[in-house]
């Protein structure tokens, strides 16, 4: 069971990558179609999630700005931001639904989510590389003939020559 233990590893690394890849190219999508126009926190919404020591706080801020054509919106940001209230930001904003907008700043969303994953796998294919039993990956040096184990009536192996003909390489 424990030698599976790394393939957690690997699992949430390539989940971390897959996710954040997803966020980037959403934005990516949005950020292409979305106008950018200035804008102001007038209030941040903030969110608690767990509890005790693992209590949370994430905090969203409420953007008023005017739309390209004269509307005033104010809407609660699709993500979290350290802006407080009562910063000028530039926004970006979906000229279908005004109220989906974000502060434009927040480019580098999903950079972090990458390089965890990529951190986590990395762990994990190391870990699981040590606990396959490979020990030595270097191809084409020969150690000399080949050696066999013979186990023993009291269970433990005993060195042994190979016998001819035995095809180890494949």
């Amino acid at each position: 069971m424990f030698e599976y233990f790394p393939l957690l590893f690997v699992a949430f690394g390539i989940v971390a990558i897959m996710m954040s890849v997803k966020g980037l190219v959403g934005f990516q999508r949005f950020a292409q179609r979305a106008l950018r126009v200035p804008g102001v926190v007038s209030d941040v919404r903030t969110t608690f999630a767990g509890r005790g020591e693992g209590l949370k706080a994430t905090h969203r801020p409420v953007l008023t700005f005017t739309t390209v054509d004269g509307r005033e919106i104010t809407t609660e940001a699709s993500t979290a931001s350290d802006l407080g209230v009562g910063n000028a930001t530039e926004v970006l904003y979906d000229p279908q639904d005004p109220t989906s907008a974000r502060p434009a700043h927040d480019t580098a969303a999903g950079y972090g989510g990458i390089v965890a994953g990529v951190i986590a796998l990395g762990i994990g294919l190391a870990f699981f590389s040590a606990f396959s039993g490979v020990t030595d990956v270097t191809p084409g040096i020969d150690d000399g003939p080949a050696q066999c184990e013979l186990r023993q009536p009291d269970g433990t192996f005993q060195p042994a020559p190979c016998p001819p003909g035995l095809d180890l390489d494949h």
